[in-house]
């Protein structure tokens, strides 16, 4: 099976090309567990929040239902801290760009936090769209056996500049089209964070389908999910959609 085959299956499953076409954004609320925002000191503001994430550019608003100071927008990779009336009260280029060695970071600020959800959100729930982008480059990877289920993988290669836990990257699809594993490494972490990403069931609203629970653990050699530790789990519910 073509990459291109491939692709048509997954867009079909999450709602069709042409209503991804015609959708500006995404709203959604997200909860978020694990090991890796503990580690970093920054489960807090992401344990629930709700997010505006627009689907044909890297751009999200967040607004922690936990923090009331964890409020913002990703774009593009820069990072702007706001105030409930919009005052722009902290601004970070780049800001997920690792910085310095030892890894991972001891601790992250707000903008860390907000930069690291902002490349990951955009990814789990744009991807019918990201994939068609005509500067990201798709190529099959055949069929293997992932975590003992058959599944044809997709490598996604990023252009420089576009957020993204890493510029190479590897989905895993089902036959009935639904995206069974997400593999990457996550580099704001640290450039040895090999994860496998479990979409573990789906939501279905709003003319769409995106992968509504997540659970990520190292991946190991031969393409393997480690059974733990639990690095990040994510639980998604879709509550509204913006049209273009």
């Amino acid at each position: 099976m073509t990459a291109a085959e491939v692709l048509d299956r997954l867009s079909e499953h999450a709602g069709g090309a042409d209503r991804w076409e015609a959708l500006d954004a995404l709203e959604v609320r997200v909860r978020v567990g694990g090991l890796a925002f503990r580690m970093v000191g920054q489960a807090g503001p992401v344990r629930d929040f709700d997010a505006v994430v627009a689907v044909h550019e890297p751009r999200i608003t967040f607004t922690s239902r936990v923090d009331p100071a964890w409020r913002g927008v990703f774009d593009a990779g820069t990072v702007r801290l706001e105030d409930a009336d919009g005052v722009v009260t902290a601004e970070r280029a780049n800001a997920s760009f690792v910085r310095r060695a030892p890894w991972p970071k001891p601790r992250w600020d707000a903008i860390d936090a907000m930069a690291f959800s902002g490349h990951a959100l955009w990814h789990y729930t744009t991807f019918p769209a990201l994939l068609r982008r005509p500067d990201v480059t798709v190529t099959s990877l055949g069929e293997r056996a992932i975590d003992g289920v058959p599944a044809h993988g997709l490598e996604l290669r990023c252009p420089r500049g576009l957020p993204a836990h890493a510029p190479v990257q590897q989905l895993w699809i089902g036959a009935d089209g639904t995206m069974r594993r997400y593999d990457y490494t996550a580099r704001m972490i640290a450039p040895w964070a090999k994860a496998a990403n479990r979409c573990l069931a789906d939501t279905t609203a709003f003319g769409v389908t995106i992968p509504s629970v997540r659970r990520v653990t190292p991946l190991l050699p031969g393409r393997r999910s480690a059974p733990g530790p639990l690095l990040v789990a994510i639980d998604l519910e879709l509550t509204g959609v913006r049209e273009r």
